[in-house]
């Protein structure tokens, strides 16, 4: 009887303060993630920058307790998605930096006696910078003689967007009647680089399309799509989370949406949670509320499990 692994891929973070420097040494050391054109310094250059950049991301890290939370969340996904897949499967975590590593997911899953996999990446929308590099990482190492279905996006999936809007319209519900009739819904996504977006990444259209469908789902009056976690000098997309919201709050509720994001993690405990927050109340806001990131509400972990079923049945090889 097969054995199907389901590898739930995502960017990872530091389990602990003094993992956040070996982290960002991972981040910046791969070209997909972190497309700047270091040629053959990168390792030197990475070394350097995570060196530079270590003590004021730990600064963020200790705000929100001392470490990223994407491990456990993801772990509880995990077992969520299991149970919800039942007999023949098993979920395991495929961290792109940290740990636990993709390698190390694919020891545990052959040891499990795997005889076939399903890549699942945690990111809903397509990119090169995570996507790809997850599915890079892994096809390096899992085993070539055995099957590998590869899942790209599902920003378009039915059931994703229906629990999308379901918590939109949940936290909309939470709203003083006063305040609902007028929120500004606004879709934050992790920002990407204008070159890659040049180069015909489809990124931001599936984040216009997951924004979209979720707000029409969600019966939201009026929402927009800004980005978030910009690095370095480079042009990046726009409108910038923090900037939007100190320019457009002012005499009215906002509700952040973390629309990339499925775990609770550096970018929503602390740059939406923290900066966007402030931003938002410093621009004027009535009040500011986030959706919480799905997480292992059940109808995600449902979702989850029909995209998984459905990756597995298209990459099936033909009888």
């Amino acid at each position: 009887m097969d054995h199907t692994a389901v590898f739930l891929m995502n960017l990872g973070g530091p389990r602990s303060l003094e993992e956040v420097e070996p982290y960002l040494y991972e981040l910046f050391s791969d070209p997909l993630l972190i497309t700047a054109p270091f040629g053959p310094f990168r390792p030197l250059v990475a070394r350097l920058i995570s060196r530079l950049r270590a003590p004021s991301s730990a600064e963020k890290y200790a705000l929100i307790g001392g470490k990223s939370p994407i491990v456990e969340g993801t772990e509880a996904q995990a077992r969520a998605l299991q149970r919800a897949l039942g007999p023949g499967w098993s979920c395991h975590l495929a961290m792109r930096c940290g740990h636990p590593s993709t390698e190390e997911g694919v020891r545990e899953a052959l040891a499990a006696g795997a005889t076939r996999a399903v890549a699942l990446p945690l990111y809903p929308q397509y990119a090169n910078a995570t996507t790809r590099s997850s599915l890079v990482e892994l096809r390096r190492v899992w085993p070539g003689e055995l099957p590998l279905a590869e899942i790209c996006t599902w920003h378009d999936h039915e059931g994703y967007l229906d629990a999308s809007a379901a918590a939109l319209r949940e936290t909309l519900e939470a709203l003083p009647a006063s305040d609902r009739a007028s929120a500004l819904v606004v879709f934050s996504a992790h920002g990407l680089p204008m070159s890659q977006v040049r180069k015909g990444d489809p990124y931001p259209g599936y984040i216009e399309h997951s924004a979209r469908e979720t707000a029409r789902r969600a019966g939201a009056q009026e929402f927009r799509v800004t980005y978030q976690s910009r690095v370095g000098p480079a042009k990046w997309l726009g409108p910038d989370t923090v900037e939007f919201l100190e320019a457009n709050a002012r005499g009215r509720a906002v509700v952040t949406v973390p629309i990339a994001f499925v775990s609770e993690h550096l970018e929503t405990l602390y740059d939406l949670d923290v900066l966007a927050k402030e931003a938002a109340l410093t621009g004027g806001a009535t009040a500011y509320v986030r959706v919480p990131a799905l997480g292992t509400r059940p109808d995600f972990i449902a979702a989850l499990a029909d995209v998984a079923r459905t990756g597995l049945a298209a990459g099936r090889p033909a009888a």
